[in-house]
């Protein structure tokens, strides 16, 4: 049986044990931020990671399923989703939260009665989302439900909860630690049909629906983000499928994701169509050194900014270039914080036991990471190792068990 399903459900789930330990790590920090609740609402942008922090409260949600929550310091929870058989599905499947109720795709209503049950119209409530999301810092709310919250609760005092669930989803427990090693092995599986099915003559389309086929059947959700993208020199791996057909030489580059109930395992497996050039193996190379290197020294209580500079180091030591996304937080989704291996991070921010990340150290040409070629076709300029990581007492330990290299074809 597969990690976290039981005789009675049809997806991996959390037992209630994960639900009291999270609920009230959540509790304690709405105390120390004076809030008397959260509430979360519905957008499934970013392949679903947007509503991860209702996810986390609610174990709802997957392949762009709409969800919300009232989640009070004090009394029942109650999560939303839109009809009567959505209500009747969830609470088949997880016992976390009895109080299920159906919106029929209006979200504020229910929830502004909600917070009136509790006594909440004069409270302090934080929204989810409501700013500082690192791939949306413009937040993740929709207008009009933060606009009818105001309208019809004019005495709440309401903030944003975005950075206070973030730091709670940060450090990951064993069960949630198993749900990503899960995640990791389908992202390795769909890895391996790539390596299994790319060959000169095969569309692009054949390979990337062999992944996703592989992600669906290895037990992921779909709504898996595959950054992908095929030519003579690295290209830059982009969102869209081709109809182009794979050719002798080309370089495939990609970030290959997977879910499993929602935990995202991200694996970047580089693949050459022939031999590796000379100076493309040895960029990845210096790229595989960079990340081990890094593994070693990201032990608790270091500081994201050695991180970086350590990185800077490394990187410049071995001929080249710092640049681009060096490690971002892995988990429900963007589990703080984004890491920009060529910017700086504040001091004060520190590695906790329990951290999961996708590290992914770049090693550029010095004098530029992304080019345009005369084809018109996006370059990057290089292939990097990288893969999730966990943060423990030793260093940083990968969740996989792919083997870091250039593939290439059978001979």
């Amino acid at each position: 049986m597969a990690v976290g399903e039981s005789a009675q459900t049809l997806i991996p789930i959390f037992d209630l044990a994960e639900r009291d330990r999270r609920w009230a790590r959540l509790r304690q920090a709405m105390v120390a931020a004076g809030l008397d609740c959260l509430v979360g609402f519905p957008n499934s942008g970013h392949w679903d990671q947007f509503q991860a922090a209702v996810r986390y409260i609610t174990q709802i949600g997957g392949n762009t399923t709409e969800a919300a929550v009232v989640f009070p310091l004090a009394g029942e929870v109650t999560a939303f989703v839109r009809g009567p058989n959505e209500v009747a599905w969830w609470g088949s499947q997880s016992a976390w939260i009895p109080d299920l109720r159906a919106t029929g795709r209006s979200w504020a209503p229910p929830v502004i009665a909600r917070l009136r049950e509790l006594g909440l119209a004069r409270a302090r409530i934080g929204i989810c989302g409501l700013s500082g999301s690192p791939r949306a810092p413009e937040g993740l709310v929709a207008s009009g439900i933060v606009d009818a919250l105001r309208a019809e609760l004019p005495d709440a005092r309401f903030s944003s909860a975005t950075e206070l669930v973030a730091d709670v989803r940060a450090v990951k427990s064993p069960a949630e630690l198993a749900f990503l090693r899960e995640a990791v092995r389908v992202a390795e599986a769909a890895a391996a049909t790539m390596v299994a099915t790319a060959r000169p003559g095969v569309p692009e389309r054949e390979v990337f629906g062999a992944m996703l086929r592989t992600i669906v059947v290895e037990g992921g959700e779909i709504m898996a983000m595959l950054h992908w993208g095929a030519g003579p020199e690295p290209p830059w791996p982009h969102r869209l499928v081709t109809n182009r057909v794979l050719q002798a030489g080309d370089v495939i580059n990609n970030e290959i994701e997977a879910k499993w109930s929602g935990y995202v395992g991200q694996v970047v497996q580089p693949m050459v169509l022939g031999e590796p050039p000379r100076e493309l193996a040895a960029m990845y190379a210096a790229s595989r050194a960079t990340f081990e290197a890094l593994c070693a020294a990201m032990r608790p209580g270091l500081p994201f900014a050695e991180i970086v500079a350590l990185y800077q180091r490394l990187v410049r030591e071995a001929g080249y270039a710092p640049g681009a996304a060096l490690l971002h937080g892995r988990g429900l989704g963007e589990d703080r914080p984004l890491v920009m291996g060529h910017g700086t991070v504040g001091p004060a921010l520190v590695l906790e036991e329990g951290n999961v990340f996708i590290l992914k150290p770049a090693c550029f040409p010095p004098g530029g990471d992304v080019v345009q070629a005369p084809s018109g076709q996006v370059i990057e300029l290089a292939v990097r190792a990288g893969a999730t990581v966990v943060v423990t007492r030793a260093g940083a330990v990968r969740l996989g068990q792919r083997p870091l290299a250039i593939a290439t074809l059978p001979s």
